[in-house]
């Protein structure tokens, strides 16, 4: 018996060098395999170009906007509907309304929206504040995965809209959709 330990030991020793790369994080990223970027007013005009949209951790988007006449008024609706497995309906998971021009110039007045709106801010031209001038702007390297998404939503298809609205005249101005997945990504440390 007494033979078998010190070959235990070395045994116990060379193993748990070969597990000590195991340490790794898991990442929960958004992959978009659909999207519809679209204008519902003649003041503004929108486009979009996707890069390797097969890959789900390199996948970006740039996003053009010309604003004919400025915007004074702008509200923004963002919904998150998971699609479960075998479902017809969708519930909201998330829905958040906001007023953009008092948000853009108050940024610390929704944490959750900020984390979006600072990732987004460093890759655009769109000014800060209301009102919005008539311009082309752009939205850069937008990347999904590289976008933080908070660890309680589970791993399922969904869908991400965003409508602008104008109060004011009642109108949707613009409509994005994006139907996607989240997925987990295991990497190293």
């Amino acid at each position: 018996m007494a033979p078998s330990f010190p070959i235990l030991i070395f045994l116990l020793l060379t193993l748990s060098t070969h597990l000590l790369p195991l340490h790794a994080f898991m990442k929960l990223v958004a992959y978009c395999s659909n999207m519809e970027f679209e204008s519902k007013v003649k003041n503004i005009n929108v486009s979009f170009i996707s890069h390797r949209p097969e890959s789900i951790t390199d996948q970006s988007f740039n996003f053009g906007v010309e604003i004919t006449s400025p915007v004074r008024d702008l509200k923004l609706s963002l919904i998150y509907y998971p699609i479960m497995r075998n479902s017809t309906t969708r519930t909201a998971l998330f829905k958040r309304t906001v007023d953009m021009c008092f948000y853009m110039q108050n940024p610390n007045s929704d944490r959750l929206l900020r984390v979006v709106y600072d990732y987004v801010r460093q890759r655009t031209n769109l000014p800060k504040r209301c009102p919005i001038p008539a311009a082309r702007y752009y939205i850069r390297n937008i990347r999904p995965a590289d976008v933080p998404v908070p660890a309680f939503i589970p791993e399922t298809e969904f869908m991400m809209e965003l409508i602008y609205r104008n109060e004011v005249k009642r109108e949707i101005m613009v409509e994005f959709r994006c139907y996607g997945k989240l997925v987990r990504i295991i990497g190293r440390i």
